[in-house]
């Protein structure tokens, strides 16, 4: 049996975070999840990073470390946070208090990791705001490049945005991070809203949650069911997803670059195909599409095998 595949989780749970946690942390025979770093976005990093320890805990990893990192944008401005996952982040559901934070910040952490293991041997899925990443790259140029991928939900290339009409929450809440993170040169792979529009949670699918042994199946139940009248996707699901089941999405390869004005633009993707002339921007896959019902069906199983 292929041994598991080593990734670290950048996040900011957050009710789909926790989806991408449980995904991660049900699957455990195939992905190693190394460490989880916590950056403010949904809510400030303090619930953050205690919504990720809540989370891994009642998934039955409590070995798995967890670091507060980044509280504001690179620009130093106040944090945009995202209240549509309520206000302690997880859509009203109250896990049981857990262990105290680990010492030291997430950037430091992700840097020793990336640096600790070989280059290319670790993925690094970033599905909150960009700032632990771009910090990491600020301080330790050319560390991203060690990851076996970067695989990051945000953006929107082709499609409308989901906080302005032009931009996705997590890239406009760091623009400037999303810009340095692109152009990093690591082998980069975006989920944007082009991809997770498509990623639709129905109704049905979601009571099936309920029959599910477990703590934290029911708890994911509880916490979708107060957040999909909102929102009704598996945003930050699709790259720990795409690290299993590559097969059930496709991209394109595109030439991108991020609008870091202060305007009604910022946090805008433009870009155009990596076949187009002229080729300006940093080379992302892009991806557009997925197998919603293999999709679905993947976190359902992984889910069942939560305690």
């Amino acid at each position: 049996m292929p041994h598991p595949l080593d990734l670290i989780i950048d996040c900011d749970p957050g009710i789909d975070d926790a989806l991408a946690l449980f995904l991660a942390a049900g699957s455990a025979a195939e992905l190693n999840l190394l460490g989880v770093t916590c950056v403010a976005g949904n809510r400030p990093v303090p619930t953050t990073a205690a919504n990720a320890r809540r989370l891994l805990d009642a998934a039955g990893c409590p070995e798995v470390p967890v670091y507060a990192g980044a509280a504001r944008p690179l620009s130093g401005g106040e944090p945009k946070c995202n209240l549509v996952h309520g206000e302690g982040g997880l859509g009203g559901v109250v896990l049981p208090q857990s262990r105290e934070p680990e010492a030291g910040h997430a950037v430091d952490h992700l840097v020793r990791l990336l640096l600790a293991r070989p280059a290319g041997s670790v993925t690094l899925v970033a599905i909150g705001p960009l700032t632990n990443l771009a910090l990491a790259e600020r301080t330790h140029p050319g560390v991203l490049r060690r990851a076996r991928q970067v695989l990051v939900m945000g953006g929107a290339v082709a499609c409308a945005g989901n906080i302005t009409p032009h931009a996705e929450f997590n890239f406009y809440a760091d623009p400037d991070a999303a810009q340095a993170v692109l152009s990093a040169g690591a082998e980069l792979v975006l989920f944007g809203l082009d991809v997770t529009s498509k990623a639709v949670m129905s109704d049905e699918w979601i009571a099936s949650l309920a029959d599910l042994p477990g703590r934290s199946a029911l708890a994911a139940h509880d916490m979708l069911r107060a957040y999909a009248a909102m929102d009704p996707l598996l945003h930050d699901a699709c790259p720990i997803a795409f690290m299993l089941r590559p097969q059930l999405f496709r991209g394109e390869d595109w030439m991108l670059a991020v609008d870091c004005s202060t305007g009604p633009s910022s946090g805008q993707v433009r870009g155009e195909p990596s076949t187009a002339l002229p080729r300006e921007g940093a080379s992302v896959q892009v991806i557009f599409d997925v197998d919603r019902d293999g999709l679905l069906t993947l976190v359902r199983e992984s889910l069942s095998r939560l305690p």
